[in-house]
């Protein structure tokens, strides 16, 4: 019969979010500016397209180029493009996607 907690290791204590780092590029994550300006660009374009600015087709457009410019100096333009055409693919066929772009945009 063993007795808990012996040979084992220690539990994991409280992680501070702000020192958190990626194991695998130690890059440190920090919620910054950057995120309200995002948010901010969101509904900028969600205000556009509910007064009729844009249409759903331009919205969805907007979204995916924000989604994917982090990635415009890491992956060629060829890369970027099918991200962007697997993205769009996505949600015009996946029921779940459809359903939650169609929720957004009424």
């Amino acid at each position: 019969m063993g007795i808990d907690g012996i040979g084992k290791p220690p539990a994991p204590g409280p992680v501070d979010p702000a020192a958190a780092t990626s194991a695998k590029t130690g890059a440190t994550f920090e919620a910054t500016a950057g995120a309200k300006a995002e948010s901010a660009s969101g509904s900028d374009a969600l205000s556009r397209l509910r007064s009729g600015q844009i249409s759903t087709d331009e919205y969805l457009e907007d979204r995916i180029d924000h989604a994917v410019g982090h990635l415009t100096a890491q992956l060629s333009p060829e890369q970027l493009q099918f991200v962007k055409d697997t993205l769009r693919e996505q949600l015009s066929q996946d029921p779940v996607l459809v359903e939650l772009a169609r929720r957004a945009t009424t």
